[in-house]
C-alpha cells in the first residue's frame, strides 16, 4: 500500500468553481495513481460566510465528478482545541506570544525560506527583501479562532499529508508555513503548486467570464465523465496529444511531472466540442433517460409520445447536441403544435407560387399513406414521386417544405423529420403555411 496522502481543503464559502475543481481532481488522480489516499478536509473557520448549502453543494459536485474520498470528513471548526494546544506548545517555547486574546508566532527575521516544488523547483523568498514575511504571523485571531496558515499546518501534518497539491496562488503561503513546520517538528510535505486556469483574455478565471461552478455546468447537461476528461487536460498532458481519455485512463497515465508550468486557457467552446464527443458514445437509452428531466423542464415530457417514438428523435439528433440543455429547444418543433417561420422565411415561401399548390397536395399524399406503412423510407420514395410530377428539384421541393414543417431553415434528415412528426401533424402544418402565403 502506498504512503502518499492528499488532501482537498475547500471553504464552504461558495460553490465548487472550475479551478478549485482541477485541483481536487489532480490531487485524486495522484492519489488513485500512485494507490495511495484522497481526503476532503473542510475549511470551516470563518464562522460568518461559511454555509452548509455550500458544504452541500461542494461535495454534491464532487461526487457527481466521481471523486470519492477516503475516510470520514476532516471539519477545521471541531478541531479548535487541537490548534489551541499546539499554540499553547509553541508559547512554553518562546516561539509564540500572545497580545490580548490573539497569539502571535515569532517569525524568523533574517535568512532565506527556501522549499523544493515538485513542478517549479527550488523557489526561496529573502526575508530581508521581503520585510513582511519577518512580520510575527498571528496564529489565532482575537476572535478565539485560528488563521488560515496556522490551521493548514496543523492539520497537514496531524493528517499525515505527504503531498500539498495546489494552485500557485499560494506560493506566497508557504515562506509562512514552512517556519511553523519547522518549530513545530512537524515533517514536511512535499509542495506541489499548480498553475492557475486563466480565462480567454489570459486573466485569472472568474465569473465575469461565464458559469464557473460545476454545478451550473451539470445543470446545462455537461456529462461528469467529459468534464472531469477536459479539466485534466486543463495544465496536463498525456503527452501523445491523446484529448479523449477514460477515467480509468486517466488514473493509469496521470503524473505531477506532467502537469505544465504555465496557466491553461479554459475554452467553453473546446469544453462543448468534447462533451459532444460524450454524448456521441451514450447508448441510446441512456441518453433519452438523461435528456427527459429537459424536456420536463419545458414542459414537452407530456408531448414525447411513446418511449420508442421519442427514442428515435433522439438519434436523430445525438450527433447534433453538444449540451443536453439545448435538446429541448432542438428538437422544439416536434412538440409544439403549431411552428411559424421567421419574416425572412415566410418571405422566401411567398416568392415560389408554386408552392401553395405543392404543399396541399403534399398534405393530401402524407395523408394518404396507410400508418403501417407511414415509414422513412415510403415516405421518402412516395414525396420523389410527388417531385417529379410536380416538376420540382429535391431543392426547390424540400428546402420549402423543411421550413413550412419546422418553421426553421435546419433540421435533421428531412424524411426522417416527416415521419417523426407524423402525418397528422406535418398535414396540419402544410396546410396552415398555404393560408400565410
Amino acid at each position: 500500500m502506498s504512503s502518499v496522502k492528499v488532501r482537498f481543503a475547500p471553504s464552504p464559502t461558495g460553490f465548487l468553481h472550475v479551478g478549485s475543481a482541477r485541483t481536487a481532481l489532480f490531487n485524486w488522480l495522484f492519489a488513485r495513481h500512485e494507490g495511495g489516499k484522497f481526503y476532503i478536509r473542510i475549511e470551516d473557520t470563518d464562522r460568518e460566510r461559511s454555509k452548509d448549502e455550500f458544504l452541500d453543494e461542494i461535495l454534491s459536485s464532487l461526487k457527481a465528478l466521481g471523486l470519492e474520498w477516503d475516510g470520514e470528513l476532516v471539519f477545521q471548526s471541531k478541531r479548535t482545541d487541537y490548534y489551541r494546544q499546539t499554540a499553547e506548545k509553541l508559547i512554553q517555547k518562546g516561539l509564540a506570544y500572545t497580545d490580548g486574546p490573539a497569539i502571535l508566532f515569532r517569525m524568523p527575521k533574517t535568512g532565506k525560506v527556501v522549499f523544493e516544488d515538485l513542478l517549479h523547483g527550488a523557489i526561496e523568498f529573502d526575508l530581508e527583501a521581503h520585510p513582511s514575511l519577518a512580520e510575527d504571523l498571528v496564529i489565532f485571531k482575537s476572535d478565539g479562532s485560528p488563521t488560515y496558515n496556522f490551521a493548514v499546518v496543523c492539520d497537514d501534518a496531524d493528517m499525515g499529508i505527504t503531498h500539498v497539491i495546489r494552485g500557485d496562488d499560494h506560493i506566497s503561503n508557504t515562506p509562512k508555513q514552512l517556519p511553523l513546520y519547522e518549530a513545530l517538528s512537524f515533517k514536511k510535505p512535499v509542495f506541489c503548486h499548480i498553475p492557475l486556469i486563466l480565462g480567454p483574455d489570459r486573466s485569472r478565471l472568474s465569473k465575469r467570464h461565464g458559469a464557473t461552478s460545476i454545478r451550473d455546468y451539470l445543470a446545462e447537461g455537461f456529462l461528469p465523465e467529459a468534464v472531469v476528461n477536459y479539466l485534466t487536460l486543463l495544465g496536463w498532458s498525456p503527452g501523445n496529444n491523446e484529448e479523449i481519455l477514460s477515467r480509468e485512463a486517466l488514473v493509469k497515465k496521470f503524473e505531477l511531472k506532467r502537469v505544465l508550468k504555465t496557466g491553461a486557457v479554459f475554452s467553453r467552446e473546446k469544453l462543448e466540442w468534447m462533451n459532444g464527443q460524450y454524448v456521441r458514445k451514450l447508448p441510446l437509452a441512456e441518453l433519452t433517460d438523461k435528456l427527459i428531466p429537459y424536456l420536463q423542464n419545458c414542459g414537452y415530457d407530456k408531448l414525447a409520445g411513446d418511449r420508442a417514438w421519442l427514442e428515435k428523435l433522439v438519434s436523430l439528433f445525438q450527433e447534433r447536441v453538444f449540451r443536453l440543455a439545448r435538446f429541448p429547444e432542438l428538437a422544439a418543433f416536434f412538440f409544439e403544435e403549431v411552428v411559424i417561420p421567421s419574416g425572412e422565411g415566410l418571405e422566401e415561401l411567398k416568392r415560389d407560387n408554386r408552392l401553395k399548390n405543392c404543399f396541399l397536395k403534399y398534405a393530401d399524399l402524407l395523408e394518404s399513406i396507410p400508418d403501417s406503412q407511414f415509414e422513412t423510407k415510403i415516405i421518402e420514395e412516395k414525396s420523389r414521386l410527388l417531385m417529379k410530377e410536380l416538376g420540382m428539384s429535391g431543392k426547390e421541393f424540400i428546402h420549402p417544405s423543411r421550413v413550412a414543417l419546422t418553421g426553421r431553415t435546419v433540421s435533421p434528415g428531412f424524411f426522417d423529420t416527416v415521419y417523426l412528426l407524423g402525418k397528422r401533424k406535418a398535414a396540419d402544418r402544410l396546410r396552415r403555411i398555404t393560408k400565410l402565403i
